[in-house]
């Protein structure tokens, strides 16, 4: 059990103790400091609090029922502490300042922590209560071992320059935990359990340098990192994270090299992945993505010379928007393409002007193993085109702009993004579109439980395309393909 210290709570503003000179608990040591509060009745609070101070650090604790024991997060700094004693009327502020009608603060008294055996920790509800940090000049945190999340706005506007310690109890990292801060440096303890990280715990943090996230992260929410300092971002080996969804890598002004999780199956959403990091030029793919990667998953990335593949890689991609991307890295990009001899053919698209890098010879490194190459952007006789189908059940309009397009039945339509493969064929892909089964009768643009169309097929005359064929689905997944006409404006 604890050692027991009593403390008398003086209406005159002193704290009493037989103790003195106050010695703590040392840092792991087998037995805790535990204070027992006697407060004059002329203290009329409701709240108690304990104000801790060191060189480096101060924190704000609640006490309730008169006792408090002394966590880890004290006793890991040796030296001279003043405590006092803080009762109020009301309960601390969010941002753990104190703004009650009614305040009572004691002078502090000293106390010593001292180095001594190590052992065991046993861990105590405060281990739960860091939220209550209110101030400090601390260059350095350690979370105390037993805590299981780190709550919203922890160290948010902590403006100092400091290092922060995750214990492997740590499951998640509540938003805005250290929005806009001075923390350069985030270190999560070997055998981490975290699994959550909300969406912009790690936002707006100018000097954060780079991470390594833990292999148990399988949830990843919006924005983190976003105006971050990290150039380099890694995630260790074996990871739970299995979908990085819109809005994942937004705005992170210094990333350069991305290596995304190595079991990773899914690099989509309603719009970009990663966007607006103008100094990235790696991104790093696992072969374990089985979710077709549209266009629209990397945007605004000018400096993105390399998309590296995993050996094997076996899934339908559009990186349409990389513009930048070098011939040396593309080959070798066609080099890591699994092998589909035999099989049915997937796509890889690349943008017009990268393709114009390739010599023939390149390209044939992904033909022969029977993957087409989808061209974005250049000649792409689709685009600003609008074709109508009719017969005696339906009528469905088909629209193309550069890469997307629609497909509309009456009042209901479903956008999507098309790949311009050759002079007489293309693919529709509807990953990140609206669409809503129930809302189309007996016409399917996608066969069922599927999100790509099969090939389209363009018809040419006098050099113009005047109608394309499209397969659409019945709700039992039959497959029907229709033509549709060039509608001109003047019909």
């Amino acid at each position: 059990m604890a050692y027991e210290i009593n403390i008398h709570v003086n209406k005159n503003g002193k704290l009493e103790t037989e103790e003195l000179p106050l010695s703590i608990s040392v840092y792991r040591e087998s037995k805790r400091v535990k204070l027992l509060f006697e407060v004059d009745e002329e203290i009329d609070s409701t709240y108690h609090y304990l104000k801790l101070t060191h060189a480096r650090v101060a924190y704000l604790y609640r006490v309730h029922d008169n006792e408090f024991e002394i966590p880890k997060a004290v006793t890991a700094y040796e030296g001279r502490w003043e405590i006092s004693f803080v009762a109020c009327d009301e309960v601390a502020n969010s941002d753990s300042t104190i703004t009650a009608n009614y305040i009572y603060a004691s002078e502090p008294i000293v106390a010593d922590v001292t180095r001594g055996n190590l052992g065991i920790i046993h861990t105590s509800e405060e281990f739960r209560l860091l939220s209550q940090l209110v101030e400090g000049t601390f260059d350095h945190f350690e979370i105390p071992s037993g805590v299981t999340y780190i709550t919203e706005n922890f160290l948010a506007d902590a403006t100092n320059s400091f290092e922060v310690y995750v214990p492997a109890t740590v499951t998640t990292i509540k938003t805005h935990a250290f929005y806009q801060s001075g923390c350069t440096h985030i270190e999560f303890e070997p055998g981490s359990a975290l699994a959550t990280l909300e969406a912009n715990a790690l936002y707006r943090i100018e000097n954060l340098d780079d991470i390594t996230f833990p292999a148990s992260l399988s949830s990843w929410g919006n924005y983190n990192l976003s105006y971050c300092g990290s150039e380099y971002v890694y995630f260790e080996a074996n990871s739970n994270l299995r979908s990085l969804s819109s809005y994942s890598f937004w705005n992170i002004p210094n990333l350069k090299k991305l290596f995304l999780p190595d079991r990773l199956t899914s690099f989509t959403g309603g719009t970009a992945v990663v966007k607006g990091c103008p100094l990235l030029n790696e991104i790093w793919f696992p072969n374990t993505i089985n979710v077709p990667i549209p266009m629209e998953a990397i945007q605004e990335c000018p400096s993105l010379t390399k998309i590296s593949l995993q050996s094997n890689f076996n899934v339908n991609a559009n990186f349409g928007n990389c513009t930048s991307l070098t011939r040396e890295s593309v080959i070798q990009m066609f080099r890591n393409l699994k092998d589909l001899s035999g099989a049915a053919s997937k796509v890889i698209s690349l943008h017009a002007s990268v393709v114009e890098r390739l010599e023939p010879e390149d390209l044939d490194i992904a033909y022969n193993k029977n993957w087409s190459v989808g061209v974005i952007g250049g000649n792409d006789p689709l685009a600003g085109k609008f074709f109508h189908y009719e017969n005696s059940q339906i009528s469905i309009d088909l629209e193309f702009s550069l890469g997307f397009g629609c497909i509309s039945i009456d009042a209901n339509a479903v956008n999507f993004t098309y790949e311009y493969l050759s002079d007489t064929t293309f693919k529709i892909d509807i990953s990140g579109g609206d669409y809503i089964p129930s809302a189309w009768g007996n016409f399917r643009p996608v066969p069922v439980d599927s999100v790509i169309n099969d090939t389209g097929v363009i018809s040419f005359s006098s050099g113009e395309v005047t109608s394309v064929k499209l397969k659409t689905y019945s709700n039992n997944n039959v497959g029907t393909n229709r033509t549709f006409a060039l509608v001109r404006e003047e019909e």
